[in-house]
């Protein structure tokens, strides 16, 4: 362990101090009223080491201040401290002086700037030679960490105190935290080439792209519905047979003049359009018969959407209800402890040691009176903070029994769209089995109108006279079989549709599985999801636990539980369960002295710890640093007991 520690400090013309020479021992008490000159001594140590003060700023005034609180000139302002190094003393020197200069043909100089003089075991340096003779002492952040109760809680970000406790303790390696819990071991083959945060990233970038497809697959289905031609496929292969039929009837009459002439062909084409007129007939009878199915199919599809768009939002919401139902929980079982802290600190009362009245140098008890007025002091600084305590953890209690009436009636709302959604569901599912069972036992009949059976009538007939032999006229017959030729064209065209169309309707099968198959990826991605936040909670547990097992005063809260189920990073000191900023100014140098403690034993070394305000603190926890205190007093002058 390295020991530094700081044996005398010489200070001249420094912030108001002219001339003072301080020799320190293990603890040193230093008494005075206000304004006396404290903390400008642990100033003066900071301003020897680092060019700062004890509030860690580089600019302040140094110089001496006249009645006017101007700056009197001519000053030389120093400081000169010795520190003894694992045995061995090491005097460090510095000098601010001013600067002036007297420009030719002028009788008077002027201030023109100033400069710092350094020296080390009264050999003057440069300054880059003295900072590196500090440097190589101790850093000068691990030196403010340890020499200042409140530095590392008051002074530092969340993100910095929270750096550096990890580094006390060494990161949780992934295997730690899924050996904690069970429910974690599917994490393990997750991880093999990533850590929690990369897995958790990509999880949710995963999802956002399967939700951006999820929602565009019922676009893309009725996008294929609406390009589904509405033709009736037998009835145009009904009329091109019959086409067929007659241009093969056109081209033997052509053969064979003998068969045909102008009144048969007359008839011929006469029938031709009586067989187009029954088609025709028989089509629009077979599309007004067939109607109800293609709107069957189309109300199939829709409730088939509404089925899955409202079994996801089902899902959504029982996942929202499980993370809410577990932040009730975690609130409850925090009130409950802050409701059970609350009622210890409300029942303790200050337990006044007597010793505390007695002249620690020469063992004489202070006069009854100083004793009285000191306890009473001692009481009220104890019930005001006691009070403010009591007023912070009953705030906090507060709140969280805000947020539980706040979740609590979310959990109403949420159970109450399940129930809604569940009921919708069982009436989407019905109407969908109601709609299935009429497709499947759906059966077209052709009704034949006396108009249909007229025509059949009167197209036999023809028919039967088209036996005949008969005489034609060949351009007449070319002519025909030309239109007829143009007429199957049209036909097959309309024909061609029958393959877009299976084609279509198997892309609304393949899209209609692709949305299951998402819907699916999706839960699968949820549930890692889930995973990633169970893995963060356990790490926290164990993150806490670890940390807080190298403190005997305070402890430390890591993570914030959000209202969504979600952790917040966060590094709050607590003591007793309360927050560090919330405590007395007792409980707080404690505390500080506690984290200074653990630091010292995590870093290896020891430093001199300046303790502002002694006054308010009855008992200091136990440290093997050198403690410097300063104490209010009605001491017109600094007064210096060394223990």
């Amino acid at each position: 362990m390295k020991q530094i520690e700081l044996k005398s400090l010489k200070l001249r013309n420094f912030k108001g101090i002219k001339d003072l020479s301080i020799d320190f021992s293990r603890v040193t008490n230093i008494y005075g009223e206000n304004a006396t000159g404290k903390t400008t001594i642990a100033d003066s140590f900071m301003w020897l080491l680092f060019d700062k003060d004890s509030k860690d700023r580089s600019t302040f005034d140094i110089k001496t201040l006249d009645s006017n609180n101007q700056p009197i000139h001519g000053l030389e302002h120093g400081v000169t401290g010795i520190l003894n190094l694992d045995g061995k003393d090491i005097e460090l020197s510095k000098i601010y002086k001013e600067k002036w200069t007297k420009k030719r043909g002028e009788a008077e100089k002027e201030l023109t700037g100033h400069e710092t003089l350094y020296s080390i075991d009264e050999i003057p340096v440069k300054k880059k030679e003295y900072q590196d003779k500090i440097n190589n002492l101790i850093d000068e952040n691990l030196f403010k960490l340890i020499t200042n109760p409140l530095y590392f809680s008051t002074n530092m970000k969340w993100q910095d105190r929270r750096k550096s406790l990890l580094e006390v303790i060494g990161d949780l390696a992934d295997e730690e935290v899924i050996n904690y819990k069970n429910n974690l071991k599917p994490l393990r083959e997750l991880l093999e080439e990533k850590d929690i945060d990369t897995l958790n990233k990509s999880v949710q970038a995963k999802k956002r792209r399967l939700n951006d497809e999820l929602k565009a697959i019922p676009i893309r289905i009725d996008e294929a519905n609406n390009s589904i031609q509405d033709l009736d496929f037998e009835a145009l292969e009904f009329e091109k047979r019959g086409i067929v039929t007659a241009v093969k009837s056109i081209e033997e009459q052509l053969l064979d003049n003998s068969k045909v002439n102008q009144a048969t062909l007359n008839e011929r084409d006469k029938v031709y359009k009586l067989k187009s007129k029954l088609q025709e007939l028989e089509y629009e009878a077979k599309v007004d018969i067939n109607k109800p199915l293609r709107d069957i199919e189309i109300k199939i599809s829709s409730h088939r959407a509404e089925i899955s768009q409202l079994e996801n939002e089902k899902f959504y919401k029982e996942k929202r209800l499980s993370v809410i139902k577990t932040s009730i929980k975690d609130f409850t079982e925090e009130m409950t402890r802050l409701r059970n802290q609350f009622g210890e600190v409300n029942k303790k009362v200050l337990e006044i040691n007597e010793n505390e009245f007695i002249c620690p140098t020469c063992k004489r008890e202070f006069e009854t009176e100083d004793i009285e007025v000191k306890k009473q002091e001692m009481i009220e600084n104890y019930n005001q903070n006691k009070s403010k305590t009591l007023k912070g953890m009953r705030s906090q209690g507060i709140g969280y029994k805000k947020e539980v009436e706040k979740l609590t009636l979310e959990v109403s709302e949420i159970e109450e769209d399940l129930k809604s959604l569940e009921l919708k569901i069982v009436a989407e599912k019905n109407s969908f089995e109601d709609l299935e069972s009429f497709k499947v036992n759906f059966k077209p009949a052709i009704i034949e109108t006396e108009e249909m059976k007229s025509l059949k009538d009167e197209i036999e007939a023809l028919e039967i006279k088209f036996q005949q032999p008969i005489s034609v006229n060949n351009a007449d017959l070319k002519n025909k079989k030309y239109q007829l030729e143009g007429e199957l064209d049209e036909v097959n065209k309309k024909l061609n549709y029958k393959d877009t169309n299976q084609k279509l309707k198997q892309r609304m099968k393949e899209l209609q599985e692709e949305e299951r198959r998402l819907a699916q990826q999706i839960a699968q991605l949820e549930g890692q999801e889930y995973l990633c936040e169970e893995f963060v909670k356990a790490k926290v547990e164990l993150l806490e636990s670890s940390i807080n097992s190298k403190f005997k005063f305070v402890s430390f809260k890591l993570f914030n539980t959000q209202v969504n189920g979600g952790i917040e990073e966060t590094c709050e000191a607590l003591i007793d369960g309360v927050p560090f900023g919330n405590a007395n100014t007792a409980s707080q140098i404690n505390a500080g002295l506690d984290i200074i403690n653990t630091l010292c034993s995590h870093y290896g070394v020891q430093a001199p710890i300046f303790i502002d305000n002694r006054e308010s603190v009855n008992q200091l926890i136990e440290t093997n640093s050198q403690v410097i205190n300063l104490i209010v007093s009605k001491d017109k002058n600094l007064k210096v007991e060394v223990m």
